[in-house]
C-alpha cells in the first residue's frame, strides 16, 4: 500500500504547496491562501514518513548473498 499511496501524498502535496503560494501572493489584502500552505507541508511530511516506513517494512536483513 505505501508503494503507491506515498507519491500520490507528495503529489497533492505540492500541488497545495503551489496552489496555496500563488494564492497567497495573488491575493495579498487577506492571508486564505497561507493554510493551503501548511497543509501542503503537513502532507508532504506525511509522504516522507509513509515512503520511509514502506521502505523500512519491505527492506530484507542479509541484503548479500552468502
Amino acid at each position: 500500500m505505501g508503494r503507491w499511496l506515498a507519491p500520490l501524498v507528495g503529489v497533492v502535496g505540492l500541488l497545495a504547496l503551489v496552489v496555496g503560494m500563488a494564492w497567497a501572493e495573488l491575493d495579498k489584502s487577506t492571508i486564505n491562501g497561507v493554510p493551503l500552505v501548511g497543509a501542503g507541508g503537513v502532507l508532504l511530511l506525511a509522504a516522507a514518513i509513509v515512503a520511509a516506513s514502506a521502505e523500512v517494512s519491505t527492506r530484507r536483513r542479509d541484503a548479500l548473498p552468502r
